[in-house]
């Protein structure tokens, strides 16, 4: 690897593994050659240093410092979608307003059946026919 690809003191990633490991954090030493790599975990206030070998890359994203971060927590707090990235509370906050939207048109759905039932509007519920079947072979069983 040359000097012009080498990582800059502040390049974080989040490193995939072999093994279904993933590390997250600021690299600070790239595996040059096959070598080792130097990756510094955020972990409270400080870093933990870990090493892992060339060969063990499955995949290496280069990420931003917040999102790095937010992956060497305990519980990866960031659920990753192709873009863009979103906080499990945003995810969960969405979700929660689609599924009152669900419920909203779930019942607007059902008073208009009653309504249109009320009045005879809509036909009475006919059965589900396979496609091989006919109405008169239905009603000869």
């Amino acid at each position: 690897m040359s000097d012009s690809h080498s990582p800059t003191p502040d390049t974080w990633i989040v490193a995939e593994l072999m093994g279904h490991l993933t590390l997250a954090g600021r690299v600070t030493k790239p595996g040059e050659l096959g070598g080792l790599w130097q990756i510094d975990i955020p972990e409270g206030d400080g870093f933990r240093t870990e090493f892992f070998g060339s060969q063990s890359v499955y995949r290496l994203r280069i990420v931003s410092e917040a999102i790095a971060r937010a992956y060497a927590r305990p519980g990866h707090a960031v659920v990753e979608y192709d873009a863009p990235i979103v906080t499990r509370d945003q995810h969960e906050s969405a979700m929660e307003r689609a599924r009152a939207n669900y419920e909203r048109v779930a019942l607007e759905n059902e008073e208009l059946r009653r309504r249109l039932t009320a009045v005879n509007a809509l036909p009475p519920p006919q059965p589900m026919l396979f496609p091989d079947q006919t109405p008169e072979a239905d009603d000869d069983a």
